[in-house]
């Protein structure tokens, strides 16, 4: 049977932003092409990573291509880049043929591409949400201007995030979204927490399946120690690694010892923040030492080095990759016992919960992290999905919709 087109599309390159949802797309796409089936990357790219290059314009990047898009509306999901991006769309669909386009989200992408490509292909459109942005405008993060967790998306409710916009507005926002994920032909979601959270906001539950994460293998990791404690990821309020250091400092106070190394740069991240932050490590001194951004590349050596991975995160998270990576390594996970993160650990079993947004609570569960808890609980682990088990998963839904298609 001859293996599908497919053109896959995210909003960056994981060789620009080192985020999640760019390295599952990567991930997939190099998976797909083992296996045989003629796959495509397509990454947005801004002024930002490419200032010298024009809207619309295309550009490669080793196997894949770029797409230097320009103005774009995030509140409404909308690319307002006009004709130059529906060309450069078409020049795309016509170089690709592609009998399946995913989707990896809507952001920076645009909620208008659905319709873009129905006009111009006969590709079965798959979307992947990785985050809540069509639930949520305040960044997909669900959480109140007060800090406090949002469980549902009413118009009357957004709007007391976001005041300057009318009712009227968000409620436009609402159908719109929701007409054009309802229009796709499947929408993928990695996890069943994010499952449950699009489905009560009024997705069709016929049209969505859960496809896992997946993470590449890697040799078996280093024996653990049981004090050394890391952070991996973005340095950004929402990943609650102010809560990790207001919990180091604690613990410096008590000259606990351990180590707690945090791992990631600032790439989101307003110049506020970035003070905070230092402020913070300094406080935690001599505990928390900041090892500053990693390459992907290291992540296995840097696995081996510590023994626990805290993911302190502030809002619900969907299916958050460092979780997977340090499952990966037989590291035991300590998490926010919530959302996407709750899911992904069993508390007492693979890991250890503590509640949102409460260092002390967390400073208390980091000292009884000892090694032969951290023993216990890593052989508790099971190895991850990985990416070319992904890409079969994939494979199967792609061979479906095609199927379904010439029926």
């Amino acid at each position: 049977m001859t293996e599908p087109r497919i053109l896959q599309i995210v909003h960056d390159h994981p060789d620009v932003t080192n985020g999640g949802t760019e390295w599952i797309a990567a991930d997939l796409t190099r998976a797909l092409r083992r296996s045989g089936a003629p796959t495509t990357l397509l990454a947005a790219s801004t002024s930002l990573s490419r200032p010298e290059m024009a809207p619309g314009s295309l550009a490669e990047a080793g196997e894949d291509l770029l797409l230097r898009t320009g103005r774009y509306d995030a509140f409404a999901m909308l690319r307002l880049d006009g004709s130059g991006w529906i060309a450069a769309l078409e020049r795309i669909l016509g170089r690709t043929r592609p009998d399946i386009v995913h989707l990896h989200g809507l952001d920076r992408i645009g909620s208008d591409v659905v319709a873009a490509i129905r006009s111009r292909s006969r590709a079965r459109i798959v979307v992947t949400l990785h985050d809540f942005q069509p639930i949520c405008a305040k960044d997909g993060l669900m959480v109140t201007s007060e800090g406090a967790l949002c469980s549902r998306a009413e118009p009357a409710r957004c709007r007391q995030c976001l005041p300057e916009l009318s009712v009227a507005r968000h409620a436009l926002r609402e159908a719109h979204l929701k007409a054009v994920l309802s229009g796709v032909d499947l929408v993928v979601l990695p996890s069943r927490f994010a499952m449950e959270r699009y489905a009560a906001w009024g997705l069709p539950r016929e049209k969505m399946v859960l496809l896992p994460n997946g993470v590449p293998g890697r040799a078996p990791a280093l024996p653990v120690q049981g004090h050394r404690f890391a952070f991996f990821g973005n340095v950004a309020d929402h990943k609650g690694v102010h809560v990790l250091l207001d919990a180091a400092a604690r613990l410096a106070a008590r000259e606990a010892d351990l180590r707690i190394t945090i791992h990631g740069g600032f790439t989101w991240s307003a110049e506020a923040e970035r003070a905070g932050f230092e402020a913070a490590l300094a406080r935690a001194a001599p505990l928390a030492h900041n090892h500053g951004p990693y390459d992907r590349s290291d992540l296995p050596g840097l696995m081996d080095r510590t023994d626990w991975v805290v993911v302190p995160s502030t809002w619900w998270e969907n299916a958050p990759l460092v979780i997977l990576e340090a499952q990966r390594s037989g590291r035991p996970v300590i998490c926010t016992g919530i959302g996407g993160m709750a899911e992904a650990v069993e508390d007492g079993r693979t890991g250890l919960h503590v509640p949102r947004n409460d260092p002390a609570a967390l400073a208390e569960t980091i000292a009884r992290a000892d090694a032969d808890l951290c023993r216990r609980l890593a052989a508790n682990i099971r190895p991850p999905t990985d990416t070319d088990a992904m890409a079969q998963a994939h494979l199967a839904q792609y061979r479906r919709l095609c199927q379904e298609a010439l029926a």
